[in-house]
Order: C-alpha cells, then structure tokens, then sequence
C-alpha cells in the first residue's frame, strides 16, 4: 500500500504522497473533464441505453481525469466507468462524477422540484435545506459526487432568462437559501451515502448581465458587486462550507472573472476558505481567446485563467487543445509547475474528501428506493404550495370545492411547469394544475379544459422518431456534424438522430466539434400516420433552414433570423416528404427543435368553457421558448396572444382567478386592474398542479412572498427596491413605483404588527441587536405571516441603499391569535463595505424597520452603534 492508499494519514499528507508519484500529463488529465455523451447512446428520454468502452478507452488513453459528467446513466453503469479508473489507469486514482442537479438530478428518473426562484419565494429556507438533502440523496444513489448547483446569482433586471434559477434579487435572502441548500446537500460527512459537493454558481455579478442579455458583462460597479453579490457566495462557503465554485463567463468593470485572480484567488480561497477546486463555466476561459478578445492564443486563455485560480475546464477547449497548452506552459517555463501542482490538489482533495479512494462504488439498489419517493414527492408539494404568492384577492379565493362547474383555461393549464435545467418533461405521474383541480373538488363539480393558445405563437411538438425516416430506412433523421459555420466539407460525425430536439447548452454533440462554431445537416423523410392541416417549422435562436421536397421553406440563417418560424402545412397521411435542415449555433446556445402543430390557436373553445363555467382558471405565464437560459425578452408583458385570451374570458363575465406559472416577474397591470384573483406559482415542478391547488381550494393557505420586484412596464428596470438613492423618481409615464414589490404576497386572512422593541438600543461594532414584535391575526381564518425587517444606514462613508433586508421569518397564527416574536440583526446586516474593500461596522444611528413588503414599512426604532 503506498501512503496514498492509506485511509489512517491525514488527506494532505496522502495528496503530497500522490502528486510525487504523478507524471506532467497525469497531473493534467486531472484538470480536464468528459462528458459521457462521447461513448454512450441515448433513447429519446435522455437515458443511455449503450456504453462503448472502448470509445471511452480511446478517449482517456489509460489516464484517470479530474471529472466525468455522466447524463442519463444508472449506477450500475457508473460503477462500470468507475472500474476503468482503478483498474485500467495507473494510479488507480477514481473518477469525480459530476452533473447538473439544480432543483432536482437532471435524469428523468429523479424529482422534479420547484425552480429555485419559487424555492426563493417560500421565505422559508428550512425548505431549501430539505430539498438540498433530497436532491443530494437521489443525486449520490446514481452515482454522482458532484453538482453544478446551487445558483446563487442575484437578479436585478428579470429580462434575463435565467432569473428563474436564482433566489431573487436580495442578498440576505439569497444568502440565507444559499447556505441551506448547500447544508442540505453536503450535510455533515460527504462520505456518506445521502450526500454530495456543492458548487454554487455563477461565481460572480453574472445575475445582472447589461441589456439583460445571457453572458453579458455585468452592469454592476466592481464595489456593489463585492457588496451585494459576494455575501451571497459568503454565506455558502463561509456558513454553509461548499466545497467548490463554478467560474462565470462575464466581466466586470472590463475584467472577465475567469482571469480574476482576486476574485478567484484572494476572496473566494484566502477569505472565504473554499477548500475545493473552481470549474470553468462552459466556455469562461475559452472565451478570454474568442470572446473578450483578450488572449490572442488558446494557450494563453489557458494560462490566464489556471494563473487567476481556474482548475478544472468544463469543455472550455477541445481535449487535446486544453492539455497540450498546459504540458507547453509547463515545459517552456510560461507556466509554474506549482500552480498546476496546486490546481491538481485541489481536484484530489475533493475526491479525498469525498472517501472516493475507499468507497469508489455506489450500492446499485437504492435508486430505486429514493428516487421520487413519497417523501421527495410530497416534499415538492409542500415547496409547491409555499411558493404560491396571492397577489391579489379580492374575496374570490379560496374557492368552494362543491362548484357547480369549474373552467380550467390555458397554455399552464395541462403541462407541468418544471422550469429550466430538469430532464423530467413528458414523463408520467406529474401533476399538472388540471390534474390538482380535478382531485381536490368534490364529486358533482364538471372540470371543463379548453387550452385557448399558446405560450409563445405557435407551439411545435418535436417529430416522434416513428414519423421519421433516415438515408437508410431507420427511425430518425441523419445528421451530419461539422466544424465551422456551414454544414460542408468533411463532417465530424455522421449519425442517426431519432429526433431533433436538442440543448446543447449543456454538452458538446461530439467532443471533437468546435463550441463556438459548428454545423449540422440533417436529412430524411417526414411520414404522417393521419392527415393534419397545420404547421412545420424549427424553434431556435441560432441560424436554420428548412427544405421540404427540395423547396426552401424557411430561411433563417444570419443576423435577421427569427428565434421560432412555423408555416402552415398540410400532412397527408402516408406520404413521404424529402427534408433537409441546416443549422449552424451562431446565436444564443445551440438549441433546436425541429417539430409540428396539429393547428392555430383557437380562443372559441376556451371562451365557450368559461360561459358555462361558475369560475375560470386561467393558467398563463412562460414555459422553456420563453424562459430559460438564453430566453432573454425586451418585455415583461405576457408573451404570444395570452393577455388576449385573457380579456375574451374575462369578457364573458364569468368570475376569473389568473394563475401565473412562470420564471419571471410579469407586468400584469390590465390584469391587476381588471382580474378580482391573481396568483404567482412561479415554475412549481412536477407535483406543483396538487400545491397550487391546496392554495386554490384553501386547503392551504398562500403564504408565499415576492423574492423579486415586479414592474408595472419593463422601462422601469432595473426596479429592484435596495437601488442607491439618487436621481429622480419619475418617469414621463409614471413614477418609479413598482406593481407589487418585494416582499410582497397578500393571505386570505389579514394581520396587524404592535410593540417594535429592541433589547438594547445601543450596542458596539460586531455586537447583535435583538428585535423584538407583537404579530396578531386580526382575520377569521388562520394564516402564515412573514415579517420582515430593514435596515437604514442613517450615514455612511460610501452610498448605500435606503433599506437593507436584514431578517425575516414566519409566524402561523389561528384566527385572533397574536405572538411576540423575536429576531436578531447582526453585524452581517449592519456592516459597510468602504470605499477600500474593507468591511466594517461604522459607527452612527441605524432605523430598524418591521414591514410586511419593502414598500409597505409599519414600525420603526433606533439603534446606534457606538465608536
């Protein structure tokens, strides 16, 4: 046994022992990753029904790697890739398996949570530890160490896409699910079986990106991002002690945070401790060469970011562009054979610490045992229901369950809203809000369904492979792979794609074609089993062609494109149609669907359901073409023709409840104006149809609250309510005031707040305050209060925003009953970052604030913290 292999000695002594015996290109093969799409075959659910081993084996050549990012696999084929590592490498050094697990494993075996946004707007982060458990639990029993999550961005501007995976737009309360989740997942021994790393994301200031655009640079000063943005991240590592970080790809103030050595180095390793390693995003240090146009070479990408703090690419570069520039960095003296020393440890620590070296393998029976349990289940229902924000009510809801007919109306009415980043669409056992209506009322009630339209346009359903037909006769279509932005020339790889639905946002189709510039051709035959009168078309927002029977269709290609074209079409039943599609991913992700629609939107079957309804609910918002990563809008508004099927029911004078499922704020001013009932249960996953209806039935009751600011008119952004004072407050439209605010969320009972005291009123730098507050239910039902207190900084060396949250809980209270109810405010919320990057407590006077939203502040006291 070498000192390595010994359990007894401590993890740095057997890393020291380790890298001694380690070669230049083992050392280098550790800061690489591979994605288990290069060796395995997939059926249309995402799960790999082959392993070719000896592709893997040519693609590894006899060398362990840092990581391997497994999608769609069992444990039993995890424990198959990991024997390849002990056995067939020299050292017998284990593979790190890693994968996305952002509000569930994105397998389509595991639960389907809700989107961490709703988990945000619960104000209940014991829920985020319990989720962070369940995910870690089902995560671990498929074989996965290691999770790209959770994200911890701050969202100042809801026009981008990615809103939906953040914990909204405050730092405390981002910080405090930050640490929960992490707790949750990592829990107390990453050994055991129910547990997993945590690598909070995007590592920093990517939340508020300048136009709202996917990758763009930060809008924030380098100050405010050092001040809001980092205590988030703070939180993580510091109180939560996650054990990696995921570099972003933008830059702040002209600097890219993968070449951030402060940023990367000093705070997150020297401040913050994190003791693991710090993966790229895909691309971040690639991007230094084709990107920010700062590195005139790849090699030098590779050294700027692995010299800031970068240890493991996430297919920045092809492999063997990515480890050839290390080994001649290293050799020709560019590089210190110490920071790769470094960056390697770290890779190891993680995989030490893990116990990976002792207990390499996963017992191959418990997925079956916790994957979608009853408990993980009825734990997203109860987020589901949490996560519910009455927005407004105006003694509609709840509604009787013995209703004569009930009239469930939408594009959201009938599909699970699961949100970005899950593989669970389609799959049985999910409970849409219809499903949740239909089993929460009573026997009598009609339930009548009409869908009405669209979220955005026209929505197209990907081709089943059974309607396909390749060159040579199997289901499918054949595609063709190329590098650069033409589908010519030699291809890559040529293949049978069964369909054409595909994200490869996440992962690389073969890992030898360039992620900044590739092609693909497809070609084949379209056979319908019936005649439909509908449309044909493609869903992306990259550069694509459509050619039926050799006729160009759609012309999609260049900067005019459009993200989503469909023409009307008719299929007839049995005939062959010649197709040829041409792609290229020039635009916002690689993403393409190639689909159809059996017709238009039609609103006369919806709007003949709500006359013969007693209430209508209407289920709108944003699904994954409106909402998502690179799902960027210019409009708050509701996309495609909803608000339009909104006023034909509401026109018909049936009483009308909107139900909003979506991954950003929605401007719903005709709405609130008009609507007596709107709801917000954001992307609730797959059990959110049964939550949303405990809310609507009264089962439960809504005590979910805004993690966000919704404007009343995109012109407004950024609106989030801590902006620095300073300017004006109105605009020639309207004034600056938000259509409901953060902290926002209504109860069908009301409360009233007494007796704002604090046990001191003067306390020292680094001392904590206790508030303390009466909180009574001065309504006839029972309800969840969520008080929430500010923080004013009455002067301060550098500018800070008017109010801070600082503490929040929730109190339940019966009919009548009141509570005294206690909270601390800590030196945390009290501190200044000053203009040198120092944090202090200043001395001076602070208001303490009780409010039930930011804009809605009831009491208020004095604190001075004394020099």
């Amino acid at each position: 046994m070498f000192p390595y292999q010994d359990p007894k000695l401590p993890v740095e002594e057997r890393i020291d022992d380790l890298l001694g015996r380690m070669t230049l290109r083992e050392k280098i093969m550790q800061t690489d990753q591979y994605f288990s799409g290069d060796f395995t075959t997939q059926d249309e659910n995402g799960q790999v029904t082959a392993m070719d081993m000896d592709r893997f084996d040519a693609l590894l050549q006899g060398h362990s790697v840092g990581s391997v990012q497994l999608r769609g696999m069992t444990a039993a084929m995890a424990n198959q890739v990991q024997r390849y590592a002990l056995e067939k490498t020299r050292l017998g050094i284990p593979f790190l398996f890693s994968e996305e697990a952002l509000h569930g494993l994105f397998n389509n075996r595991a639960t389907s949570f809700p989107q961490q946004i709703g988990l945000a707007a619960t104000f209940h982060p014991e829920l985020g530890r319990q989720m962070g458990h369940a995910i870690a639990t089902e995560t671990r029993a498929m074989g996965i160490h290691e999770s790209y999550s959770p994200v911890m961005d701050l969202i100042r501007d809801p026009r981008y896409g990615r809103g939906e995976e953040s914990y909204g737009e405050d730092t405390h309360l981002c910080g405090e699910f930050a640490r929960e989740v992490v707790r949750g997942m990592q829990g107390d021994d990453l050994t055991a079986p129910d547990a997993i790393a945590a690598e909070p994301k995007h590592y920093v200031g990517y939340g508020n990106p300048v136009g709202g655009l996917n990758c763009a640079p930060c809008t924030m000063g380098r100050h405010d991002v050092f001040s809001d943005c980092l205590p988030v991240f703070e939180s993580a590592f510091v109180d939560g002690g996650a054990m990696n970080a995921m570099c972003s790809y933008n830059s702040i103030d002209s600097i890219p945070v993968s070449m951030d050595h402060e940023l990367l180095t000093d705070v997150l390793r020297g401040q913050y401790g994190m003791r693991g390693f710090v993966r790229t995003d895909l691309t971040a240090v690639s991007r230094l060469y084709d990107w920010h146009f700062i590195a005139p070479t790849p090699e030098e990408a590779v050294r700027l970011g692995v010299e800031a703090g970068v240890d493991l690419q996430l297919y920045d570069f092809p492999h063997d562009v990515w480890q050839n520039a290390l080994e001649h960095l290293v050799e020709s003296g560019k590089l210190d054979p110490a920071i790769l020393d470094t960056a390697c440890r770290r890779v190891l620590r993680v995989k030490f610490l893990l116990g990976l070296f002792e207990n390499p393998f996963t017992d191959e029976t418990r997925a079956e045992k916790v994957l979608r349990c009853p408990d993980h289940l009825e734990l997203a229902r109860r987020i589901a229901r949490e996560s519910v924000v009455l927005l407004k009510n105006d003694g509609l809801l709840p509604l009787r369950k013995d209703l004569g007919c009930i009239a469930v109306i939408g594009p959201g009415a009938d599909e699970a809203a699961l949100g970005d980043y899950s593989e669970a669409r389609g799959r049985t056992g999910q409970v849409t809000v219809l499903d949740g209506i239909r089993n929460a009322v009573a026997p009598g009630t009609r339930v009548i369904h009409a869908r009405g339209c669209n979220i955005l346009g026209q929505a197209l359903h990907p081709f089943d492979p059974s309607m396909l037909c390749d060159e040579e006769g199997n289901a499918g279509l054949t595609g063709r792979y190329y590098n650069g932005p033409k589908p010519e020339g030699t291809p890559v790889q040529t293949r049978t794609d069964r369909t054409v639905n595909f994200n490869w946002i996440f992962s690389l189709p073969h890992p030898e074609l360039d992620a900044g510039c590739f092609s693909v051709a497809w070609t084949g035959y379209v056979c319908m089993p019936k005649t439909i009168d509908g449309c044909i078309g493609l869903s992306t927002q990259d550069s694509m062609r459509l050619y039926i029977d050799d006729e160009l269709l759609i012309d999609g290609w260049g900067p005019d494109k459009s993200a989503d074209q469909a023409l009307d079409f008719r299929f007839e039943a049995g005939r062959r149609y010649k197709v040829r599609i041409e792609f290229t991913n020039d635009g916002r992700g690689a993403r393409v669907i190639f689909g159809y629609s059996a017709g238009r939107e039609d609103f006369d079957a919806a709007v003949n359901a709500a006359r013969q309804a007693d209430v209508a609910i209407l289920c709108m918002g944003d699904n994954e073409e409106t909402s998502g990563e690179n799902f960027d809008r210019t409009s708050l508004d509701l996309p495609g023709r909803q608000l339009d099927l909104v006023k034909a029911v509401y026109a018909t004078g049936t009483p009308v409840v909107l139900l909003l499922q979506s991954g950003r704020p929605v401007s719903a001013n005709w709405e609130n104006e008009h609507l007596p009932a709107i709801l917000e249960a954001w992307f609730p996953g797959e059990q959110g149809g049964a939550g949303i209806a405990d809310v609507l039935f009264g089962d439960a009751e809504p005590s979910g609250r805004l993690p966000i600011t919704f404007p009343r008119s995109v012109g407004q952004v950024p609106c989030h309510y801590s902006r620095r004072p300073g300017g004006g407050k109105r605009y020639v439209e309207m004034d600056w005031l938000p259509l409901y605010p953060f902290g926002y969320g209504l109860a069908y009972t009301t409360f009233a707040y007494h007796d704002l005291k604090l046990d001191r009123t003067q306390i020292a730098p680094g001392e904590t305050v206790t508030v303390e507050f009466t909180v009574e239910n001065t309504g006839s039902r029972a309800g969840v209060a969520v008080p929430q207190i500010y923080v004013r900084d009455y002067f301060s060396s550098v500018v800070k925003p008017e109010r801070q949250l600082a503490a929040f809980t929730r109190v339940e209270l019966a009919p009548g009953e009141s509570r005294r109810v206690s909270v601390s405010v800590g030196p945390r919320a009290l501190r200044t970052l000053g203009a040198d990057y120092v944090w202090r407590v200043e001395p001076g006077d602070f208001e303490i604030q009780l409010g039930d939203n930011a804009e809605n502040i009831l009491l208020r006291t004095d604190l001075t913290v004394c020099g």
